[in-house]
């Protein structure tokens, strides 16, 4: 029977089981067995690490097991700690070497964990080590349920500003909102309408939304209500879920956090001053603030409810028709029938509601 010998334990401010996001940000220390110090000769050349390590508060395992988004997986497809023969591996980044101390960080593993082995991390086999090129044609959203899940804000945001164009504290705001009702419903969105999100604003704060969610005008997953607020309420196919607003003072907020914010944004949005100088600083001080706000405490920038709501039925399949006027192909009921033809809204002058960055215009 083969048996493993600790070469050193982990210490760290993880002292509990429990689901461990934002690893990417604790640091740990491996500290090594003094017979074992030579084995450390040179590591302080690599950025990255592989630890091999203990799971020792583990209690026995199942071959079936439930992972962090709700989904069910052989324990062999999750990174569940109740394993066979308990026993993980993570990649971290190697800070420092103290002695026969690792300074490191993203290690997911407990205080007093035991350590069995380290090596050098080599990516050289993986094309991109962002990627799961595997899992993506089955899970395109894979990538951001993992920065869900790892509580990676920054790398989410870096993401949404590709979808909104710039970096600002609306934008953060959306994607911190719905990152913390995410992370506590333990729902993903497959763009199938069983995770809907009702917004009240069609500012910034919605594309942070739309992309941290997966629901979208396209996949009929997004509702718009016309409130004006920075709220969002996040529910499943049955209403449940929760409400998440921004609180009353958030702009006093954002002015004690970042002061050369609102006078910028005054100037270059309320004013429309777009003189090139100005706009370059607005983006800089923009973008400072927008990353800044992730570090802010939740409870700062947001109120939030357990909320029930009405949702809306699954979203019908509409029979295409041609108009009779300037055929083109659109959907039934958004036309008149005439004579055993069709026509469309366009074609009969008939005004119909648009949105617009006014809201909703309905006559």
């Amino acid at each position: 029977m083969m048996t493993f010998e600790p070469i050193g334990r982990v210490k760290n401010e993880l002292t509990e089981k429990r689901f461990i996001k934002n690893a990417e940000n604790i640091v740990s220390e491996i500290i090594i067995e003094e017979d074992y110090l030579d084995g450390l000769y040179k590591i302080d050349e690599q950025k990255y690490i592989d630890i091999l390590f203990g799971f020792h508060q583990s209690e026995g395992y199942k071959m079936i097991t439930p992972v962090f988004n709700g989904e069910t997986r052989g324990v062999f497809a999750s990174r569940s700690p109740n394993r066979p023969n308990g026993i993980g591996v993570t990649t971290v980044r190697l800070l420092e070497r103290k002695g026969n101390k690792l300074v490191v960080t993203g290690l997911d593993a407990l205080s007093d964990s035991p350590v069995f082995d380290i090596k050098p991390s080599d990516f050289s086999f993986q094309r991109n080590i962002n990627i799961r090129d595997d899992a993506m044609p089955s899970r395109p959203r894979i990538n951001i349920e993992k920065h869900i899940s790892c509580g990676e804000s920054r790398a989410l945001l870096n993401q949404a500003g590709e979808l909104h164009g710039h970096f600002c504290p609306g934008l953060s705001m959306g994607v911190m909102a719905t990152m913390h009702v995410m992370d506590l419903m333990r729902q993903t969105s497959d763009g199938m309408e069983d995770l809907l999100a009702f917004v009240e604003t069609n500012n910034c704060f919605s594309d942070g939304v739309q992309y941290v969610s997966g629901c979208t005008f396209g996949n009929n997953a997004l509702i718009f209500q016309d409130y004006g607020k920075n709220a969002l309420s996040l529910v499943d196919r049955n209403g449940r879920g929760f409400r998440v607003r921004a609180k009353n003072d958030i702009r006093q907020v954002i002015d004690n956090y970042f002061p050369d914010f609102n006078p910028l944004f005054e100037k270059i949005v309320v004013e429309r001053n777009h003189q090139d100088e100005l706009k370059r600083k607005f983006g800089a001080v923009s973008r400072r603030a927008s990353f800044g706000m992730l570090d802010i405490p939740f409870d700062e920038i947001f109120n939030i409810q357990e909320v029930t709501v009405e949702v809306p039925a699954y979203a019908p399949i509409e029979e295409s028709v041609e108009c009779a006027e300037c055929r083109e192909v659109f959907m039934k009921s958004r036309g008149i029938g005439r004579d055993g033809e069709f026509i469309c809204q366009a074609c009969r002058g008939i005004h119909h509601p648009f949105l617009d960055g006014y809201g909703i215009h309905c006559c």
